[in-house]
């Protein structure tokens, strides 16, 4: 018996870690013994009184929830599939309290046109799906979707990606520091950002642009570029499940000493997980009216003149 996953957090409360367990696919139990998970789960949830929801996404028929303390000192992610089986399960214990990392001097752009799907943001803590610590943890990940569907029914593989093939684009005016191209689209975890190009702003802020597409990519090293000049298109190259776009803003160009920063975005850009954004917030749009089809819009006004008409001549 599956429960719901509604009910996950309550078991896990009340310390029935067994019944967890069983629920758990054999690809999630291959990392955990029985005992080992009750031993992990038992001291993750130690002095915890009440848990709350943090953010919750659907994507592609699989639902990922985060919860966390009050402290927000423990985080609790758990990605359930389409019949309630628990893909993966992740306890973090965060030090947050101590993090003191200052946000990007330099205002920046979506690296993109038209509307996208935020998967992962690191601006809060346990939402960002590739680092768990805060070094690396500061960045976006962004699909291309229909009906919260990464890939359409109509075409098989990546041809069928709504992400794949998209233009990437330059967040803000620099110049280009380093290019990787030629790696295939196909995941390669010796290589995770795959083809890639980082860009030296001022500030001594440096943005990076991953997963493009092979090939794709045509700004070489010391090229200066634009604010939304086209840098490449989106792949899958790298250590990604599916083409999807990465941007993370550094301190340094070197993406294994540097550490990530929080992004300041343009306009009312707020990407959070589970969202859609467009580059319309940028302009000071809110998603919702930038989101309305015309002639939604039209028929809005034309049903409210006969309100306005009796509410002043009625």
């Amino acid at each position: 018996m599956h429960h719901e996953y509604k009910q996950f957090i309550h078991l896990f409360k009340d310390g029935q870690f067994d019944d967890i367990y069983h629920q758990m696919t054999d690809s999630c139990k291959s990392h955990y013994s029985m005992d080992t998970f009750h031993h992990e789960a038992s001291s993750f949830h130690h002095g915890i009184r009440r848990y709350r929801l943090i953010n919750e996404m659907v994507l592609n028929g699989n639902r990922y929830v985060l919860w966390s303390d009050f402290r927000k000192e423990k985080l609790l992610s758990v990605q359930f599939n389409r019949v309630n089986q628990i893909e993966s399960i992740q306890m973090t214990v965060s030090s947050s309290s101590k993090e003191t990392n200052l946000s990007t001097k330099n205002k920046y752009h979506l690296p993109f046109k038209e509307q996208w799907f935020v998967v992962s943001e690191g601006a809060n803590v346990g939402m960002y799906l590739h680092e768990p610590i805060r070094k690396k943890r500061d960045g976006y990940d962004f699909l291309k979707t229909k009906d919260l569907q990464p890939y359409s029914r109509r075409k098989i593989g990546i041809d069928g990606s709504y992400a794949f093939g998209e233009q990437v684009l330059s967040p803000l005016d620099g110049t280009v520091y380093q290019v990787v191209d030629g790696l295939t689209d196909e995941p390669n975890t010796d290589h995770p950002f795959g083809n890639h190009v980082i860009i030296q702003h001022s500030n001594d802020e440096y943005s990076l642009l991953a997963h493009l597409e092979n090939d794709s990519i045509g700004v070489n090293v010391g090229d200066t570029v634009k604010t939304k000049q086209l840098i490449g298109r989106c792949g899958r190259s790298g250590n990604t499940p599916e083409p999807r776009l990465h941007m993370r803003v550094m301190n340094h160009p070197d993406v294994d000493s540097a550490t990530a920063l929080p992004i300041r975005w343009k306009g009312r850009l707020r990407p959070v997980r589970g969202k859609v954004v467009t580059s319309r917030e940028e302009e000071g749009w809110s998603y919702g009216i930038a989101a309305l089809d015309f002639s939604e819009l039209l028929l809005y006004i034309v049903q409210a003149i006969p309100r306005l008409f009796f509410r002043f001549f009625g």
